[in-house]
């Protein structure tokens, strides 16, 4: 697994909330956020669609898992009340890529956080994963989806 250190810096993003298990739950974020997306023309050459995972499925009962369907936004945009728009703070991220169909992103978290973090001497911050959506899952095969992996760290 090839792991690399980033810092992001911060930046707003709309999201939808949904709950359940994440197989669940993230279809069902993305059925609302994508609407909303479309009527209101906010896509650039950078938007970023972004997942935040905000528990872990083996400690939390399944009804109660928080799964966030983001998009970024223009530093313009002035939202409406459908979306929750909030501000991801700039912090450094182990940050890892992967190619495949989505319910395969458990292992690659797993691996993550089982073999990656303890070698590395780093420690997760109290974030939510982040997932950034490289491949558009209307129009790729699920063996070609992209994601972009961020394990949020404290910084040392």
């Amino acid at each position: 697994m090839n792991v690399k250190i980033e810092r992001l810096p911060s930046f707003r993003v709309a999201t939808v909330r949904a709950y359940g298990p994440y197989e669940k739950s993230g279809p069902e974020a993305w059925q609302m956020l994508t609407p909303w997306i479309a009527r209101h023309s906010i896509l650039t050459g950078k938007t970023m669609f972004l997942g935040f995972c905000h528990d872990d499925p083996n400690t939390t009962e399944s009804s109660r898992i928080r799964y966030d369907a983001g998009v970024s936004l223009p530093e313009e945009f002035v939202p409406d009340d459908f979306v929750f728009v909030r501000e991801v703070p700039g912090q450094e991220y182990a940050v890892t890529v992967h190619k495949g169909p989505y319910p395969t992103l458990t292992h690659v978290w797993a691996t993550l956080f089982w073999d990656w973090l303890p070698a590395s001497s780093r420690r997760p911050a109290a974030a939510p994963l982040m997932e950034q959506y490289l491949s558009d899952p209307y129009l790729d095969n699920d063996e070609d989806l992209v994601t972009r992996l961020y394990l949020p760290l404290i910084t040392l």
